[in-house]
């Protein structure tokens, strides 16, 4: 029954991809991204800024864009915040503006924009697999490849324990809402509705451990012996096309910065 759920998510040529594929293109893009930031014509790191642009079009082809979106606000707060420190506290005597004891010199801009546009484009190809892949499909696909159900199950509890934990603090916030505890405000306001939160928030995660213990017992997951699944994780067909072409583009980056260094 979840193969035929499966298939029929999966309607994306790209999100049908096997997770060991797109983990490919995630570690490629990464190398191409930090290959590209040390080119830098006029002082400036321009083809990692157009690197960039490939994050727009791979999402909206995948289907993902607004999920990526919703997800990527975070990251672009972080790089500007890095753009911001790192213009204001590098000093040199080739300063672009000043306002008072304001300075941004080009060394700081040329470091923030490197730094900056280089966590947006690993963070975001990390963001694009996540949006593209279930945790489920991760999981079996580790389990395919040999791993220890025991650390796949531990690699796949952390990344949904964020998740559940977001969601056990939303509605916490909500119930002291309802209570009339005010929880929005300054910063003062949020720290002091913030500590009650705490409280709840462990015991809560200490009970759901308690029962996920005795759910995997239940399971069977400490017997010895071959493990057997709810669904199998079919390859995709467009797999082989899609390793060529990472492969192929991050052969091209490669080879045009080596020529570059070379001449």
């Amino acid at each position: 029954m979840w193969r035929e759920k499966l298939s029929l998510r999966k309607t994306n040529k790209i999100q049908s991809l096997y997770p060991s594929v797109k983990l490919l293109i995630v570690c490629l893009y990464s190398l191409c991204s930090v290959i590209l930031g040390t080119i830098r014509p006029g002082g400036y790191p321009v083809f990692v800024m157009f690197w960039f642009l490939v994050l727009p079009v791979l999402t909206a082809a995948s289907g993902v864009f607004r999920a990526f979106c919703r997800g990527f606000l975070k990251v672009l707060f972080l790089s500007a915040v890095i753009l911001t420190v790192q213009c204001f506290v590098i000093k040199s005597n080739d300063i672009l503006w000043r306002m008072g004891f304001l300075t941004v010199s080009k060394p700081g801009l040329v470091t923030g924009m490197s730094l900056s546009f280089s966590v947006m484009n690993i963070a975001g190809i990390f963001i694009w697999m996540f949006k593209t892949t279930e945790n489920k499909e991760i999981s079996r696909a580790l389990d395919a490849a040999g791993m220890n159900h025991k650390i796949t199950y531990v690699f796949m509890s952390s990344l949904r324990m964020i998740r559940v934990l977001g969601r056990h603090s939303r509605t916490i916030m909500n119930a002291q809402q309802a209570r009339g505890i005010e929880t929005e405000g300054n910063i003062l306001v949020r720290a002091r509705a913030f500590f009650p939160l705490l409280v709840p928030l462990i015991l809560g995660s200490v009970t759901a451990a308690e029962e996920r213990v005795l759910t995997l017992e239940s399971r069977g997951f400490d017997v010895k012996g071959e493990k057997t699944h709810i669904f199998e994780l079919h390859r995709s067909p467009y797999d082989k096309a899609a390793k060529a072409i990472a492969l192929t583009v991050t052969f091209a980056v490669l080879l045009w910065r080596i020529l570059a260094w070379v001449r």
